[in-house]
């Protein structure tokens, strides 16, 4: 049971606060993972120069949790809009929640924010029937005075301007349309750097294709490419032959290799 007060503190590139967070808390636990981190903590210098701040949380030495704050004109994930500063993801480990560390978290960034003269922040969260839903519940931003301005489904968005003249952002709006060819089987993958989940993702798609040699064609459309963003909107997703293929986490290569084999099939 942890007994200390927490502490809040900015992540410094190459510490170990920063490893925890680009293994997303996974510390250690596979080499798939470890090499995800390596590329992240490139993405998070990129990511600092544009203004983008990250803070860890610790109680009587250990991580506990951790947050970012990325400029809306720089993430990757979530909306779109202007001078807003997103959360893409709060992360509290299970064995430190009620401790008030979540909120203690999210005003951190909101003092970035303000300090950095944007007009409010704004993040992405879930709503779902399950009480134990962990990731992002839309329920704890709205008691730490969010509101909700926007819902598709379980996403909504939600923020918290700081001023009653502030422009609200948008939910990305998906716009793709599958280009055929030929054939081949086509392998649109779609995903952002950002999510270390995706980012492994995207590793296995590669790999499995190319087992197929010439006959799969994979077309990437990284989030963090500004442009490709903007146009389709879409930060992770996997079409083969423009039919969506997905798992509820990290797409395992088995079910990758068999959804190309029955596309291989159809060509």
């Amino acid at each position: 049971m942890p007994t200390g007060d927490p502490m809040i503190r900015e992540i410094e590139a190459g510490t170990e606060d920063e490893w925890f967070v680009a293994t997303c808390s996974h510390v250690g636990e596979s080499e798939e993972i470890d090499a995800c981190a390596r590329h992240r903590q490139f993405l998070f210098q990129k990511l600092r120069e544009q203004g983008a701040r990250f803070k860890t949380a610790t109680v009587d030495n250990a991580h506990a949790g951790f947050i970012y704050g990325v400029p809306i004109e720089s993430a990757s994930w979530g909306a779109v809009g202007e001078n807003v500063m997103m959360i893409p993801c709060l992360y509290v480990v299970s064995d430190f929640s009620r401790h008030g560390l979540g909120r203690s978290l999210v005003e951190a960034v909101e003092t970035d924010a303000r300090d950095a003269g944007m007009e409010g922040v704004a993040v992405t969260a879930y709503r779902y029937a399950a009480e134990d839903f962990w990731f992002m519940p839309a329920a704890f931003f709205d008691e730490l005075g969010f509101e909700e301005i926007e819902r598709r489904g379980s996403e909504v968005l939600l923020w918290k301007p700081f001023r009653s003249d502030a422009a609200a952002p948008k939910l990305l709006q998906p716009n793709w349309s599958f280009e055929p060819a030929p054939g081949k089987v086509v392998v649109d993958l779609f995903w952002n750097a950002f999510c270390p989940t995706s980012g492994i993702e995207a590793q296995r798609v590669r790999e499995v294709a190319s087992e197929f040699a010439d006959d799969v064609i994979v077309r990437e459309h990284q989030a963090e490419d500004r442009s490709k963003l903007l146009v389709h909107q879409t930060p992770r997703a996997i079409y083969i032959n423009g039919v969506e293929i997905g798992w509820g986490y990290e797409a395992p290569r088995e079910g990758i290799r068999q959804a190309i084999q029955e596309a291989l099939l159809a060509v």
